[in-house]
């Protein structure tokens, strides 16, 4: 008899777990909803601090004191004041694919388990930053130029972190009870053996003398990505998996001493670094412009010009979404914005919907390479190398791929003008009037573009001025209400918490990385092949292809940068282009079976198009992607012409 159909003896027992675990998040709404609320002030108040020294700078050759430490301990609170809240809401970034393919009985466990390491990870890191806390209070410091207390500060965090652990706390208690509802004894011994999983590393940590192998530091080092990535395809959060092979891997290689105290300093020093609240601002200055409707602007000018030539509504539809890339970060306001706005009207005109659906889904991806871009801003601070620079470069292969769009929608139009009919011609006036509709959108492009091309500003500080400039012309134009911004307000701090917390484990990663010697090692042996520079960079983006079709992109981008860009400087790339054609390559994931988070974007505003349909559809569109990778290849003046003159 197979043995995963039987009852496991006094399962009906803990049939109440989930009622500890409803409570558990009930008592924390509260909590987490007194922390968004310190977070969006903190935003607020980021935001006006960077305006004015901008202004004060610019205009009156006046230093705003202290603006620079201030600004970095606002970022701790508005990086992680929506960590509990963005774990109840099951928000936090996964990689799920192994377990859709799992059965249920298997499935369950395995959630558990991985929720358990991630409690006990997050957790110790609370502990680790109380600690440091405590040190600063006990010895009394204190900011050099305003005199504030640090110890508050960093204590804000340390709360955050353990409010994100009782959420999920709360979460590993809701997938026990699930498994033991199931009442059959191969999930209950599964979940046994997951128990002993879960605990495992977290007692290597301590005790790294319990490690039943004996390995070298390339080893080691083998054996740390190795569980990264095991841990993260069965489902574990990102940011658990990086701290937990790091934790182990540093304990190992180091001592546990070692490893705890680069927990600490790590923590500490990527929360409170100021760099990072261009993160925020450039996310919700795109919420912003969304919200007050300049998207539907820039869709309705680009129909009025091109809609009338064949696929002209796809193609109306790419130029807005690049246009809109000059002031959104990121690729789902893209996919949502234009997914509601111009569907409609192609479903009206008869296009072929898998054509309609997978044009948007790709046109949204220029997102990551007209700045701004998280993309470049996460690289950016992993190699630190200059984000003004790689903003800078992104235009240009952005402006190309808009074009190669546009071309392969038509071309396909022509072709096959059943796909996609041609719209109605617009008359020089209403032309004229959409066009004169997009002025918001073109004034925060200058801002920001302008701004950071011109060194007049950082990009945080373009971030500010930015979201400064949307905030006013919404308000003036009427198109913002106070409930809309509260909703951005909430919005960026929830996109903003999922993205932080990877970065912040990933760099206890890459250190335990560049301690392993790894990287190095990997170098070495792919220059012993004397390889010519083309075959090195075709295989590493052989492997993007790959690992785009399983991972979203931000996750692959901070997984892979520590251990290829080592490899690409060894073998003498300009950092800036090698940047830009990661980037590209990581987003060309995002389109890719079966992961393809913007099809499953796209599939939310569809309804009715089949996820399969969309896939289909984006295939013909991967010919866009190498054809501009070819070209960055090829002609690396593309990424690197404007850079140049900065």
């Amino acid at each position: 008899m197979d043995n995963t159909t039987e009852t496991a003896p006094g399962a009906e027992h803990f049939a109440g777990l989930d009622k500890i675990a409803h409570g558990l998040r009930a008592g924390l709404i509260w909590p987490n909803r007194i922390a968004m609320v310190a977070g969006g002030i903190a935003l607020a108040v980021a935001a006006a601090l960077i305006m004015v020294d901008v202004v004060m700078r610019n205009l009156l050759s006046v230093v705003v004191p202290g603006s620079l430490e201030l600004t970095g301990l606002l970022t701790i609170l508005i990086t992680l004041a929506a960590l509990g809240t963005v774990e109840i809401e099951g928000s936090h970034i996964k990689v799920d694919v192994l377990l859709r393919l799992v059965p249920e009985w298997m499935r369950a466990p395995t959630v558990a388990g991985g929720q358990m390491l991630a409690f006990g990870i997050v957790l110790l890191t609370a502990w680790q930053v109380l600690t440091q806390a405590a040190y600063l209070w006990r010895n009394s410091i204190v900011t050099g130029v305003l005199g504030l207390p640090e110890w508050a500060f960093v204590g804000a965090a340390a709360v955050a972190m353990l409010l994100f652990a009782l959420a999920l706390c709360a979460s590993a208690i809701l997938a026990v009870a699930e498994s033991l509802r199931l009442a059959q004894v191969g999930t209950v011994l599964l979940l046994v053996v997951w128990i002993g999983l879960a605990a495992a590393p977290l007692g290597w940590i301590f005790r790294p003398d319990l490690f039943p192998f004996d390995l070298g530091r390339t080893g080691q080092g083998v054996l740390g990505i190795l569980l990264c990535f095991g841990l993260i395809f069965l489902g574990v959060h990102v940011a658990v998996g990086m701290a937990a092979a790091s934790l182990v891997g540093l304990a190992l290689l180091i001592s546990p001493k070692a490893s705890l105290t680069s927990l600490q300093t790590t923590t500490i020093s990527v929360i409170s670094d100021e760099t990072w609240s261009v993160v925020p601002l450039f996310v919700w200055m795109g919420l912003i412009v969304v919200a007050a409707g300049f998207a539907r602007d820039l869709y309705h000018a680009a129909y009025r010009w091109i809609g009338h030539l064949p696929g002209g509504l796809a193609s109306a539809s790419t130029v807005a979404c690049a246009g809109l890339s000059s002031i959104v970060g990121d690729t789902l306001s893209g996919v949502y914005s234009m997914g509601s706005i111009a569907l409609p009207q192609m479903r009206e005109y008869g296009y072929d919907m898998k054509l309609a659906t997978a044009s948007i889904a790709c046109a949204a991806t220029i997102g990551v390479m007209i700045p701004p871009s998280i993309a470049f801003i996460v690289y950016g601070m992993l190699t630190e190398v200059s984000i003004g620079k790689l903003f800078v470069a992104g235009i240009l292969p952005g402006l190309l791929f808009t074009v190669i769009l546009i071309t392969l929608i038509t071309l396909r139009a022509v072709l096959n003008p059943a796909l996609a009919p041609r719209g109605e011609r617009s008359t020089w006036e209403e032309r004229g009037a959409a066009t004169r509709s997009v002025w918001p959108v073109i004034l925060l492009m200058a801002l920001v573009l302008g701004g950071i091309y011109g060194g007049f500003v950082t990009p945080n500080e373009a971030a500010g001025l930015g979201v400064t400039g949307a905030l006013l012309i919404g308000v003036i134009t009427g198109r913002l209400t106070f409930s809309a911004v509260v909703n951005t307000i909430a919005q960026t701090l929830r996109l903003t918490a999922a993205i932080i917390v990877i970065f912040l484990f990933a760099m206890v990663f890459s250190r335990f990385i560049a301690i392993s010697g790894l990287t190095q090692k990997l170098a070495d042996f792919v220059l012993s092949y004397d390889l010519g520079r083309y075959q090195i960079i075709a295989a590493i983006l052989v492997f993007y292809v790959f690992i785009g079709m399983f991972m979203n992109a931000l996750p692959a981008l901070i997984l892979t940068i520590p251990i290829f860009y080592p490899v690409a400087m060894s073998a003498g790339f300009d950092p800036v282009w090698f940047g830009v054609l990661v980037v590209i390559m990581v987003e060309l994931g995002v389109v890719t079976p079966p992961i393809g988070v913007n099809v499953f974007a796209i599939s939310a505003v569809a309804k009715d198009v089949p996820m399969y349909d969309i896939f289909r559809g984006v295939l013909p569109f991967w010919l866009a992607y190498l054809m501009l990778v070819l070209m960055i290849v090829l002609f690396p003046a593309i990424a690197l012409f404007l850079p140049s003159l900065m």
